[in-house]
């Protein structure tokens, strides 16, 4: 087992079997109630019931597009239910969606009860698990529902990996990419060497990541500046995640900001921000992890409705986060609108070459 130092909880990596019973003990619950979906009630529960005893057993349905007012209300009255008070404490295993759900949920009930995140995803595990933003999206809307509260602590178990289908280990390496540009040139390097998604060195790849992230949420735990820097890839990418649930196309959440963060640095490119020699190797580790799905990239105006409705927009007006370099990103930059639709352009016209074998819509 092996704990990171961070002030905003505290983060454990390890087999949960090397303490994860004391940990839960040490927050002395009255009841302690599992969030789960049904892929992880499946693959993951039976693992901790070796090693925990929970009271209540909470089942959500996977997917974006469940993660909704509904469903947490569904959430708030198993929770009745299963008897929990303020001294309850909520364990969520699973991926973004449960942990986002699953914390806002829980923060939310009785004005907030203690919980805690075993994430079972690369994304979750790299980027959703860590950093305190909980929420739910609301006609259509990326995370329109939410708040900032920190769980108790995260548990990484890397063996739930192998519970995972190769689309969602790639899915989750969208924001590993996106920590390693913005910021940690040793673990670009690290991803710049690895040729087959099969050869990622895990230990590795978590070590460097978990203090991209954490580090930058600590300097600025209320998303007021620097904490900016982690909307690289997502401001663009979120529309185009919108847009496909909005036509039940369900991309995944990591091949739309793996989209996003090729657009978003084009534009910084075109501005003079990034370098072309940063950015063509950008474009390069990305084709590298790309998946075998096929989908159109719909047209810019389709898209549009979407962006503007950015949560992120300040004073009616769409602030990128954009690299101005490897390890290093710009955040609150105003874009000409025509930068940002050529930069569109030039992706679909890499229908061939981009992540996803993209064809452009008709």
């Amino acid at each position: 087992m092996k704990i990171f130092p961070s002030s905003l909880c505290d983060i454990y990596e390890g087999s949960i079997s090397s303490g994860l019973k004391k940990v839960i003990t040490d927050l002395n619950a009255s009841r302690l109630i599992i969030i789960a979906d049904e892929n992880t009630l499946v693959h993951c529960i039976p693992k901790l019931k070796n090693v925990i005893d929970a009271d209540y057993i909470i089942t959500t349905k996977s997917g974006e597009h469940h993660k909704n007012l509904d469903s947490c209300k569904a959430i708030w009255s198993k929770m009745i239910e299963a008897g929990a008070d303020r001294d309850s404490v909520v364990l969520n295993v699973g991926g973004g969606v449960v942990c986002d759900m699953g914390g806002f949920s829980a923060a939310c009930f009785q004005r907030g009860i203690q919980f805690a995140h075993i994430p079972t995803t690369v994304l979750a595990m790299a980027d959703a698990a860590i950093g305190g933003k909980l929420g739910v999206d609301h006609e259509g809307f990326k995370n329109y529902i939410g708040l900032i509260r920190n769980p108790a602590f995260v548990w990484i178990d890397k063996s739930f990996l192998e519970t995972l289908a190769r689309t969602e280990i790639i899915s989750g390496l969208a924001e590993i990419v996106k920590h390693a540009i913005i910021g940690s040139r040793n673990l670009w390097q690290l991803l710049s060497e690895v040729q087959e998604i099969d050869d990622i060195p895990w230990d590795k790849v978590f070590e460097l990541n978990i203090p991209v992230k954490a580090g930058i949420v600590e300097k600025d735990p209320e998303d007021k500046g620097q904490r900016k820097m982690l909307n690289f890839g997502h401001t663009i990418g979120h529309a185009l995640e919108s847009y496909s649930l909005s036509v039940n196309q369900h991309l995944t959440h990591g091949q739309c900001i793996y989209l996003g963060m090729l657009i978003e640095s084009k534009i910084s490119a075109t501005t003079g921000r990034l370098k072309n020699v940063d950015f063509e190797a950008i474009v390069d580790v990305i084709d590298r992890f790309r998946g075998p799905e096929k989908f159109s990239l719909p047209d810019f105006e389709k898209v549009k409705p979407w962006l503007l409705g950015d949560k992120k927009k300040s004073k009616g007006k769409i602030g990128y986060s954009l690299p101005e370099g490897i390890g290093s990103c710009a955040w609150d930059i105003m874009v000409e609108d025509y930068i940002v639709i050529e930069s569109y352009e030039w992706l679909q016209a890499q229908a061939k070459s981009v992540p996803f074998r993209l064809s452009v819509d008709e």
